[in-house]
């Protein structure tokens, strides 16, 4: 077996600063070993070195303080995850990965500022620092269930326990009234060709917009008109086929005579080998809704709650919707309709009785019947959905 190498070598080998700064060794068993340091906090290359070349002197003095780094919390957190490792998702993997170091990155200052520190006390300066609510309380449900895995074998006290972190439930995103789409497809359409076809994913197909960039020609069945929503595109762990409505037949079949293995949204605003980077289109789709002073809460994902809402709206069964959607249940469609039907209430807003006018002068709100309002696109009698101002459906 050949001898591992033990002196401690600085990652990456090029010091490119993009990358995440590591230093690995193995130690005097064979075993892998690696440390971070401070070093990803520092903006310049040369004082990432500065801070490399100090642990490293600290890594090879005697009495060595490896010992302890690896027998406090952070070292027995930072082994129990690589021993997790193998068993993991490696987006939940990076996920605790990142959490663990900026808590051993806090930890480590505070300890050597002031002895008496505890873990818990992280919580706190999380909301000092401002971080989101949900933000706090997800590292502390990650710290929390690492520490009590520890537990078991280490005899330690988790300094996690007790401590309540209050979750907040987001803004959902608000659907598109019939004169926004009639204003803002249009625009699109002219502006950005490839955009508008990620609205037809998004509004027929009910995709989110992060999992539209890992579709490719092959999820595409053309016989009959499904789309294969698996694992490698789903936010889920998942696999199921999502109906093509009619409204989107003739797009899709531009795609047929790609390559298979293209990506559907990819470079030059056509199909192609290379996939878009993670936000890149809902950043184009913000661009310009920001641009035409729409509300922070419209976004590319509106379409999805705007495809729902009005497919609802139109008579077609839930069953078929929550299918369309990937929910495992119908209760978590009804809570989704729950959830964006807020603004949706247009018999209250058409039909709320009016307070008498108290000065002899005409009532300034207009009587029940006689001017309602239409926030909503009500597509024709048929059984497809069809975007208002879209060239889906009309004759060429």
């Amino acid at each position: 077996m050949r001898k591992k190498i033990l002196s401690p070598k600085i990652y990456p080998l090029d010091g490119d600063m993009r990358k995440f700064w590591l230093i690995k060794w193995y130690d005097a068993t064979g075993k892998p070993c690696k440390i971070y340091g401070n070093m990803n906090s520092l903006p310049t290359k040369a004082l990432r070195l500065k801070e490399a070349n100090r642990l490293i002197a600290e890594i090879l003095s005697p009495g060595i303080k490896d010992d302890k780094r690896k027998t406090d919390l952070v070292g027995q957190l930072s082994d129990l995850l690589e021993y997790k490792k193998p068993m993991m998702e490696w987006a939940s993997y990076t996920s605790y990965s990142t959490i663990l170091r900026a808590f051993a990155l806090w930890y480590r200052k505070a300890r050597a500022e002031n002895k008496d520190t505890v873990a818990g006390d992280y919580i706190r300066h999380m909301h000092v620092i401002g971080l989101h609510k949900n933000t706090i309380r997800n590292r502390l449900m990650v710290l929390r269930g690492l520490v009590k895995e520890l537990i078991p074998h280490k005899q330690l006290h988790n300094p996690f326990d007790g401590i309540k972190a209050k979750r907040v439930k987001a803004q959902s995103k608000l659907p598109f009234t019939d004169n926004q789409l009639m204003e803002l497809l249009p625009v699109v359409e002219q502006e950005d060709p490839q955009l508008r076809d990620a609205i037809d994913f998004c509004f027929y197909l009910f995709f989110r917009p992060k999992e539209i960039r890992a579709l490719k020609i092959s999820h595409i069945l053309f016989e009959p008109m499904q789309v294969i929503a698996s694992d490698d595109v789903l936010k889920d762990d998942d696999n199921y086929l999502k109906a093509i409505p009619l409204g989107m037949y003739r797009h899709i079949e531009k795609y047929k005579g790609y390559p298979p293995e293209y990506y559907i949204f990819s470079k030059d605003g056509l199909p192609g080998p290379e996939r878009l980077s993670r936000d890149h289109i809902s950043r184009r789709m913000t661009d310009i809704l920001r641009r035409l002073n729409y509300h922070k809460r419209y976004t590319l994902y509106s379409f999805v709650h705007t495809g729902i809402m009005m497919a609802e709206r139109a008579g077609i069964p839930h069953k078929q919707l929550q299918l369309q959607k990937g929910h495992a249940n119908l209760q978590m469609l009804e809570e989704y309709l729950k959830d964006i039907k807020i603004t949706t209430g247009m018999q209250l807003v058409n039909d709320f009785p009016s307070l008498p006018a108290s000065t002899g002068k005409e009532n300034i709100l207009p009587a029940s019947g006689t001017q309602r309002l239409n926030t909503c696109y009500w597509p024709a009698p048929t059984n497809s959905l069809v975007l208002p101002g879209s060239y889906h459906g009309k004759q060429q």
